[in-house]
């Protein structure tokens, strides 16, 4: 039996063999590998999936499942930049503004940067005054992220990112040739955290007042554009409200925010109990804007557009 099996197992060698042989014999040669247009594929295909196809806020429950490595602080990033506020459960940002709108409006004021400093007779001629707007509200921003508790990009460089945004909005405020320097240096670390990269650590202050973060009147000038050039039109009616609902509930949380942060400790007449009263109307109004998108009501959402446009009236009033 055994010899058997042996002369089966030699027979079944012997006709692989003679098999692959044959095959190497009548074998065509390879095909060339095919050669694709970038121009096609590029239009098929993400260059960067994280980047440009991932939308929306991260799933909580992939942050609440994660196990930080025995002895860290689960609430801590690496670097200078530790959110210390997050890290100490504060969580009034998040229920003001949702991450996805922080990261829409960042990526918005990357493009409208990139055209603001394309040339230096563009920016002395006017841009500047678009420039200081733009980085007051990406320094704001920027603190919002080091502050924020939950998942939003640009964590590990909020402190720094805010700290040179704030720099160059008050620089903004003439237009000269080392402004625009400035401003054009910022545009491209703005363009390189939005695309995925990182700018240099630096010390920052976690607990710095808003005195050295933003100005009063670059935010205003926000304010007024985000009101009365997009939410008040867009609430104006059914219609409007149905076809902008997402931005509506951008445009509601940016004016919540501002709301909000003008409240803060270093800005001007954040001591005056009328002056925050009116701001806080503001932001409770435009949180209900947000409200009435959630629940379809068009008409809530014109009503709480309304409110704001009282507060804001009431406010000027009494301050301009």
């Amino acid at each position: 039996m055994r010899r058997l099996g042996l002369v089966i197992t030699l027979g079944m060698f012997g006709l692989l063999a003679t098999n692959s042989a044959a095959q190497g014999q009548d074998a065509q040669p390879r095909a060339k590998h095919r050669q694709f247009d970038e121009a096609t594929t590029s239009i098929i295909f993400f260059k960067d999936v994280f980047s440009e196809a991932l939308q929306g806020e991260r799933p909580a429950a992939l942050s609440q499942n994660r196990v930080a490595p025995a002895g860290m602080n689960p609430s801590a990033s690496s670097g200078n930049s530790t959110p210390a506020a997050a890290a100490d459960g504060n969580t009034e940002w998040a229920k003001i503004i949702s991450a996805t709108t922080i990261q829409d409006e960042v990526k918005r004021l990357n493009s409208q940067l990139l055209d603001t400093v394309q040339n230096v007779r563009k920016f002395n001629g006017g841009g500047f005054e678009d420039a200081r707007r733009d980085y007051t509200e990406l320094a704001m921003l920027f603190a919002i992220i080091a502050q924020y508790n939950g998942d939003v990009r640009w964590n590990e460089h909020a402190l720094t990112a805010r700290d040179l945004f704030a720099r160059a909005g008050f620089n903004s405020k003439v237009g000269t040739d080392n402004s625009f320097k400035e401003a054009k240096d910022r545009s491209r670390d703005l363009e390189e955290l939005v695309r995925g990269g990182s700018i240099p650590d630096r010390d920052a202050d976690p607990k710095a007042t808003w005195d050295a973060i933003a100005d009063r009147p670059p935010l205003m000038e926000r304010l007024e554009i985000g009101f009365d050039k997009r939410l008040k039109k867009m609430t104006a009616s059914e219609s409007e409200f149905k076809s902008n609902t997402e931005d509506i509930l951008h445009e509601a949380e940016i004016i919540a925010a501002i709301g909000h942060a003008m409240q803060k400790e270093g800005f001007e007449y954040h001591d005056d109990e009328d002056y925050v009263s009116y701001c806080q109307q503001m932001q409770d109004a435009a949180l209900a804007v947000v409200q009435a998108v959630k629940d379809n009501n068009a008409d809530a959402a014109r009503k709480a557009a309304g409110d704001i446009g009282q507060a804001c009236s009431a406010c000027h009033e009494s301050y301009r």
